[in-house]
């Protein structure tokens, strides 16, 4: 009866350690294996600004760089890991540039009818669908440019005084575009994700993003 117990409890013994070191070997791959095998599962990590004027926390998907650079006061700005053309900025303008003026001026208080009226200068709009962000009303388009006019700044700029073609973002020819007008109190953020025309992975990106958005809260 003692050999019988003693070669039970070995038996187990043995199979616990087998479980064990297969459980340690594993852990990695089989963490892997079980990420890939559940859509639903998280695939960023939630990032809090420093010093963005609208404070708020986002999820941050695995394909972008985090932390974003810079986390400003008026800009977050992220790059896409493996394409140099993909990024995702979140702006709160303190001026712009109107098409063809050099001349920068104060926000308009209605953005998306300001946005909207650059259809003139051939900014095209597609896809506009209604949403909320942490319950604020936001309206999100697909924007394409022909280029026929000079758009450097019509977007906004987030600092006094930037360089309209350098420091400031306005609708780009080369560029496919999806972006997010948000009213926020008195400010307007506008939240964007942009990559080249020619990118074979503009839908993933753009669907990214509007997961990335569902994500935001203000604080």
């Amino acid at each position: 009866m003692r050999i019988r117990l003693n070669l039970v409890a070995g038996v187990a013994a043995a199979a616990l350690a087998l479980t064990a070191c297969g459980a340690a070997a594993g852990t990695s791959g089989g963490t892997q294996k079980d990420h890939a095998a559940s859509p639903s599962s998280p695939t960023g990590q939630t990032y809090a600004s420093k010093a963005f004027v609208v404070p708020l926390t986002v999820t941050v998907d695995a394909s972008l760089k985090s932390p974003p650079n810079p986390d400003s006061r008026n800009l977050l700005s992220w790059d896409a890991a493996h394409d140099s053309s993909g990024k995702v900025r979140f702006l709160v303008p303190v001026n712009l540039y109107r098409p063809g003026s050099s001349a920068p001026e104060a926000p308009p208080r209605d953005y998306l009818a300001y946005l909207q009226g650059l259809t003139i200068y051939g900014v095209k709009y597609s896809d506009v669908t209604k949403m909320t962000v942490d319950g604020h009303p936001a309206t999100l388009m697909s924007v394409a440019s022909t280029g026929a006019r000079n758009l450097d700044g019509s977007l906004g700029c987030p600092t006094v005084g930037a360089d309209q073609g350098e420091g400031c973002f306005g609708f780009q020819p080369d560029l496919s575009m999806r972006i997010a007008v948000i009213p926020v109190g008195n400010s307007t953020l506008l939240a964007w994700a942009r990559t080249s025309k020619d990118s074979p992975d503009t839908a993933a990106f753009f669907a990214m993003f509007g997961t990335m958005l569902k994500s935001v809260r203000f604080r």
